[in-house]
């Protein structure tokens, strides 16, 4: 996702002394939401101020949780809110103080709530994208005879393509027995404190089409907790498979 952010366009990006007004929103309501935006960005200038530890982890706590309850939050019902949610509480904490995994946050150029909105808009376009996509790609893969049976379109494919998609079937039935046997004994890394919480639970999980959200409430462990870990512990193994598996 290109993240860079150009507050000059579109609605979410207001000037320094816009506050959001809405049509019909009064004085008081104006005037709290100027506070709560000063209230915010004085816990960002207090989160910045400290290196990465338990400090800056109860200030950014504070900090998600007055997001989370100002009713600010841009709102949307879809299938993959949740999902594309968290994600984007992932992006916003890797890149409040330093430039991790995108663009870092500027103050000069927007408030903290309208810089999370931003990119959250643009990561649910992006998931409709992607459902767009996988259902094509589902309805695709039927065709119907000349007699009205349906067809498999990975039998009418050239021969090129149908060995690709074979391959690919046959590198994720693999990769799904490696992950249930474990042969090397590589998974059994765990979260800690959660000696049940391993690597090999993790992935068969999300082998089985589950996402992150799902597993989270499924494992009761936090979103940001299963995501890291799996990112850090998990999918390095994941790489190593594919790249033995391919050699």
């Amino acid at each position: 996702m290109n993240d860079e952010y150009i507050p000059s366009e579109g609605e979410d990006c207001p000037s320094e002394n816009q506050t959001d007004a809405v049509e019909g929103e009064g004085e008081s309501n104006l005037s709290h939401r100027k506070l709560l935006y000063q209230e915010l960005d004085r816990l960002v200038t207090q989160i910045c101020q400290h290196p990465p530890g338990l400090k800056r982890s109860r200030l950014l706590h504070q900090l998600l949780t007055k997001m989370k309850n100002s009713g600010l939050i841009w709102k949307e019902n879809l299938p993959y809110y949740e999902d594309a949610l968290q994600e984007q509480w992932v992006f916003f904490c890797s890149n409040l103080c330093e430039s991790r995994t995108g663009t870092q946050y500027d103050r000069t150029r927007g408030n903290v709530i309208t810089w999370f909105n931003y990119y959250f808009k643009r990561r649910l376009q992006n998931w409709a994208l992607k459902v767009d996509r996988e259902n094509n790609t589902r309805d695709d893969r039927k065709q119907i005879s000349e007699d009205g049976t349906p067809i498999d379109r990975i039998d009418i494919l050239p021969d090129r393509d149908r060995t690709h998609i074979l391959e690919t079937a046959q590198l994720f039935t693999e990769l799904q027995a490696w992950i249930e046997t474990d042969p090397d004994r590589v998974l059994s890394k765990h979260v800690r404190g959660r000696p049940d919480l391993t690597c090999q639970v993790i992935l068969k999980g999300l082998s089985s089409g589950k996402s992150f959200t799902v597993l989270a409430a499924e494992l009761s462990c936090s979103y940001s907790t299963l995501y890291a870990f799996h990112r850090v512990q998990c999918r390095p193994h994941l790489q190593t498979f594919r790249e033995n598996y391919e050699s």
